[in-house]
């Protein structure tokens, strides 16, 4: 099981979770409300800012923890819907939007991905990724990481490509230390490797743009730019070539980079080229993905892309990119921000540009918070409203279901009352659809029913009832009957772009060979001589935590001050005179962290590694903003590999 659950009591529990509503008084201290007097202060609060200046005028930003909540961003969207507001804001452009941006290209859905069918390849290529620690995402591992242990018993094997060797690349296989960053020339050396296999297919288009774009960064340039050898390029070439059957996963630390998108694409042109896509030990595509992503298209559901106002900046799954919700709120004009909630999220901790967001937060009209705890975001809040646990309510696993191959759905009941007066995120949001008077999907008798709560205990009965015949049949069996993703059923047939091929280039695609060839010759300047006496100037890689959640849960409620250091070489530690637990101050132009330091051996040389999301030290205070740093495909924000000064602290 993921070591984070283990301490799941412990945050349910936690002394400090809000259990009434909370509404902040002049003198800046909290009091306590009764749940109509909440409403109540929204109906004052809200609708007249609505009727004035418009659904724009309210913005809305939920964090990831909202979307494995099955009834809770349903609800959600029927509350987008309801208020028609643009100004949609979620953690996804911190974590993996390029990947939904991606699959909208290639598959006409973003919620169509590959899935590395680890059970049955010989050869698994995993970047940017570290399931030891943190599992792994847009894959369900049936068992967790020890799928990776099955793998090796069987003589498989697996290559780890990563800047740090980490947990897994220690535990499992083979690592490839890689430059930060560079992912993206070491996947298009590999394709352009593998030129002499590409055929015209009926089934796929614009694999042959990507190929003219791999020709400009063969081996040898790729060598130079990604600091890997190019006999150890060439050799995994030929043993991703070789391999029988072959797999292939990219997560965050791809994501996060400056070309998450069109790694992503050069991926499954990777797959495509070898074989290895829609076959099994290579990539399988759930069908249920498939069927509800057909059943969106034909109804005219999809979420159309919408541009920022600030930047122009299109959307992904109807959300624009964290990064200008500080702009979108102090830049002026009819349909700036006036309004925010935010729904299991932490905005201040997770969105680079801190100082300039907390400016912005201050000078909202209002700002609404749902959660378990009042979070450094939530300690701006005029109103904090006090949600359930993942203990406390009932729910089914349909997101992790697209990604998974065991045929069970998963669900469960509530393993416990709600404390205090804690509601579910559907309940609260039904409420507040009520009393602003914009109901959920426009339709008043469904957002009764959802305020009545008989949509959580409906659910719950359904899946209870449809549930029996799968008790009944399988002794242990926990769940509802599942497809499973199935070998040669998706190519020529799955896709839901025109004609059912596979699109591997798109005109949104078009401005990017310029930005990655400006980006390699970054690359290939000569670096300057230090002056004496100068800070020296570190690249900055951020970490998963093996029990602390992202930047949304309170701070230290999980690993406590264990993780609130900075991991650096061996080699840089001795040149600098530190040793564990000396402190040191890292430096960009935007902020300066004071935060211990300990020596790693599994650190690369020039490489300071901090965790995500943590309360005392918040890396992303120290990560650029602007619309230089957003990628201008998906609106991922950039927010590793960046160039960072240290010096240390006179003990």
């Amino acid at each position: 099981m993921c070591a984070k659950g283990t301490r799941f009591l412990d945050v349910a529990d936690h002394p400090d979770r809000v259990l009434f509503p909370l509404r902040r008084r002049s003198d800046g201290a909290y009091e306590r409300l009764s749940w109509p007097d909440a409403m109540r202060w929204l109906t004052q609060r809200l609708r007249p800012l609505l009727a004035q200046y418009g659904p724009h005028a309210m913005g809305i930003y939920f964090g990831n923890p909202l979307v494995f909540n099955t009834l809770g961003a349903l609800t959600m969207l029927g509350l987008m819907q309801g208020l028609g507001t643009r100004n949609v804001f979620t953690a996804g452009s911190q974590d993996c939007n390029n990947k939904f941006a991606g699959a909208q290209i290639l598959h006409g859905s973003p919620l169509i991905h590959p899935l590395p069918d680890f059970a049955h390849t010989d050869l698994a290529v995993l970047l940017g990724t570290n399931p030891a620690v943190s599992q792994a995402s847009f894959v369900h591992l049936e068992g967790g990481s020890t799928v990776f242990d099955r793998l090796v018993q069987r003589g498989g094997r697996v290559v780890w490509i990563d800047p740090r060797r980490t947990e897994s690349a220690q535990r499992w296989g083979e690592h490839l230390p890689i430059r930060p960053g560079t992912d993206i020339f070491l996947l298009l050396a590999l394709l352009h490797t593998m030129r002499h296999l590409y055929r015209p297919d009926p089934r796929v288009e614009g694999l042959d743009t990507l190929l003219q774009l791999a020709a400009a960064y063969p081996p040898e340039r790729a060598a130079a730019l990604t600091g890997i050898p190019r006999a150890r390029i060439d050799a995994l070439a030929t043993a991703i070539r070789t391999a029988p059957r072959a797999t292939f996963h990219m997560s965050v630390g791809v994501n996060q980079g400056p070309f998450g998108t069109l790694c992503y694409l050069v991926l499954h042109a990777l797959a495509l080229l070898t074989g290895h896509c829609d076959r099994q030990g290579g990539w399988l595509f759930h069908p249920v993905a498939v069927w509800v992503a057909a059943l969106l298209q034909r109804l005219g559901l999809e979420a159309g892309s919408v541009p920022s106002r600030v930047g122009h900046v299109p959307s992904v799954l109807g959300t624009l990119p964290g990064g200008l919700l500080a702009e979108e709120i102090l830049t002026p004009g009819p349909e700036h921000i006036r309004a925010l909630l935010v729904v299991a999220g932490n905005p201040l901790v997770s969105i680079p540009g801190e100082a300039t967001l907390r400016r912005a937060l201050h000078s909202l009209d209002a700002l609404i918070c749902l959660d378990l705890f009042c979070n450094t975001t939530g300690q701006e809040a005029d109103l904090v409203l006090p949600t359930t646990s993942w203990l406390e309510r009932g729910d089914v696993a349909l997101t992790t279901a697209l990604w998974q191959h065991t045929p069970l759905l998963q669900y469960t009941g509530p393993l416990r009352p709600a404390p205090g007066e804690a509601r579910s995120e559907a309940r609260i949001l039904a409420d507040m659809s009520w009393a602003l008077g914009r109901p959920l999907w426009h339709s008043r008798v469904l957002t009764h029913v959802w305020r009545l709560g008989t949509g959580e205990t409906g659910l719950a009965a359904l899946l209870h009832g449809l549930g029996l015949p799968a008790r009944w049949l399988a002794r242990g069996a926990s769940g509802l009957p599942w497809p499973q993703p199935q070998p040669g059923r998706y190519l020529g047939r799955g896709p839901c772009t025109p004609g059912h091929r596979l699109r591997c280039w798109h005109p949104d695609l078009a401005g990017e060979p310029h930005r990655l060839a400006a980006y390699a010759a970054t690359l290939t300047r000569p670096a300057l001589t230090p002056r004496a006496g100068s800070t020296p100037t570190f690249t900055l890689l951020s970490r998963r935590r093996r029990l602390g959640h992202n930047s949304w849960l309170h701070g230290g409620v999980h690993d406590g001050p264990v993780e609130q250091a900075a991991w650096m070489a061996l080699a840089d530690c001795a040149t600098l005179g530190l040793r564990s637990g000396s402190e040191i101050l890292l430096h960009t132009a935007q902020a300066t962290l004071r935060v211990p330091v300990r020596p790693r051996a599994d650190v690369a040389p020039g490489t300071v590694v901090l965790p995500h999301g943590l309360a005392m030290a918040n890396v992303n205070a120290l990560i650029p903003t602007g619309l230089e740093m957003i990628e201008p495909v998906s609106g991922q924000h950039r927010l590793t590999g960046l160039p960072v000064r240290v010096t240390p602290v006179p003990s």
